[in-house]
């Protein structure tokens, strides 16, 4: 039993860890440092999201203990709770919970007065708010929140959430957090980008996960004038 309570313990501790995030601040995403530019951070929340984002060394090790101890948890406390509990501590080994675990607070980080936007895509667009926001508590706040609340599934229309991003007023760069896995294939999407990015919005890359076409994204990073990152560095 006291080897129980020790494991519990454990488990509980790792979750913690693994949710803490929430309460961090950052003033860079992935190396990408907070710009004066106005942003609009575009996440890929399609199926293929739930896949496992290798990550650096670090975060394999943090994955590998995650999953243990939510193993442990649900198998230890048993029930519902134990269910719970365990689908917290590993729900964060996925490349989307990867994106949160960095995105949270690099918003967080955001000074006031800077202009900024999240947007989700999967088959369709999902939008945090219609238009740039001015960062302040509440807008930071409410941007976390939408973020938290994601979750993965349907296609990967990377195009249309370009598409949108682009568009929206006083945009100037966008940062794309994807597999690289576009329906109707990379080559479509970086055709019809070269199109329609006439206002040379800035376009930085983050490919997610062993299976990312970091061909695709590197492209459309480099005619675009972003940065090409992988969740790896």
């Amino acid at each position: 039993m006291k080897r129980g309570k020790s494991f519990i313990t454990l488990c509980l501790i790792c979750m913690l860890l693994q949710s803490c995030y929430v309460m961090k601040k950052s003033d860079d995403f992935y190396g990408i440092e907070t710009s004066t530019q106005n942003t609009l951070y575009l996440i890929d929340i399609s199926g293929s999201m739930e896949g496992i984002d290798e990550g650096s060394i670090k975060d394999q090790v943090m994955r590998q203990v995650g999953n243990k101890a939510g193993n442990t948890v649900s198998n230890t406390i048993g029930g519902k709770i134990g269910n719970i509990l365990g689908k917290q501590v590993t729900k964060q080994a996925t490349k989307l919970g990867a994106v949160k675990r960095k995105l949270i607070p690099a918003i967080k980080g955001l000074p006031d007065g800077k202009k900024f936007a999240v947007f989700a895509y999967e088959d369709n667009v999902k939008k945090q708010s219609l238009e740039l926001r001015t960062a302040t508590n509440t807008a930071r706040t409410s941007a976390n929140i939408f973020v938290e609340n994601l979750r993965a599934g349907g296609g990967t229309n990377t195009l249309l959430g370009l598409t949108e991003a682009i568009s929206t007023p006083g945009v100037q760069e966008v940062i794309l957090m994807s597999d690289g896995l576009p329906n109707g294939g990379p080559q479509a999407v970086l055709e019809e980008i070269r199109k329609i990015n006439t206002n040379n919005v800035i376009i930085h890359t983050i490919a997610f996960g062993e299976d990312a076409d970091h061909n695709f994204m590197r492209t459309l990073a480099q005619e675009n004038g972003g940065k090409f990152i992988t969740s790896k560095m």
